[in-house]
C-alpha cells in the first residue's frame, strides 16, 4: 500500500528558527511555507528524498510542558489515493475527514482516524501530487 516515506511533521516553538537549524546542519533547503488554520504555521525542509515539516502551533500553549520539537505526524505516500480511501472504507476504516484535502503545496492527503493507529497521527498522501524536488 505505502510507496514511500513522505515526511516527518514537528511541532516547534520557533518555526524561522527550525527551518534556518535544518537548513544549515543538513543541507536542506526550504520548499514551501504557509498558514494552516487551526493549526499555525507551516515550513517544509527537503532534505536529499525526505522532506520535514515544522509547525508553529496558533496556540503556544500546545507546547507547554513538553520537549519541543514535538512529533505531530508522519506522512506517507500511496499511488492512488481513492483507491486506498476506498478499499480502506470497504475494510471498516475511517478516515478523520469525508473527503482528502489539497493542503498550501498542493498533496491531496488524508488522516487515518486515530482508532486505528494507536493514537499516531498518519496521513496518506497522493504520490501524484507531490512536488519534484530535483
Amino acid at each position: 500500500m505505502f510507496t514511500n516515506f513522505h515526511h516527518a511533521s514537528y511541532l516547534v516553538p520557533e518555526l524561522g528558527a527550525a527551518v534556518q537549524s535544518y537548513a544549515e546542519t543538513f543541507g536542506g533547503r526550504e520548499t514551501g511555507r504557509g498558514v494552516v488554520p487551526g493549526l499555525g504555521e507551516v515550513g517544509f525542509i527537503q532534505v536529499g528524498d525526505v522532506e520535514v515539516e515544522f509547525i508553529q502551533p496558533e496556540d503556544p500553549a500546545v507546547l507547554q510542558g513538553e520537549a519541543a520539537p514535538l512529533l505531530h505526524h508522519v506522512a506517507y505516500t500511496v499511488e492512488d489515493l481513492d483507491r486506498v480511501i476506498d478499499d480502506y472504507r470497504s475494510r471498516g476504516y475511517r478516515f478523520a475527514t469525508d473527503e482528502p484535502i489539497t493542503n498550501f503545496m498542493g498533496y491531496r492527503l488524508i488522516y487515518l482516524d486515530l482508532a486505528h493507529t494507536h493514537g499516531t497521527r498518519i496521513h496518506l498522501t497522493d504520490a501524484g501530487t507531490l512536488r519534484q524536488t530535483s
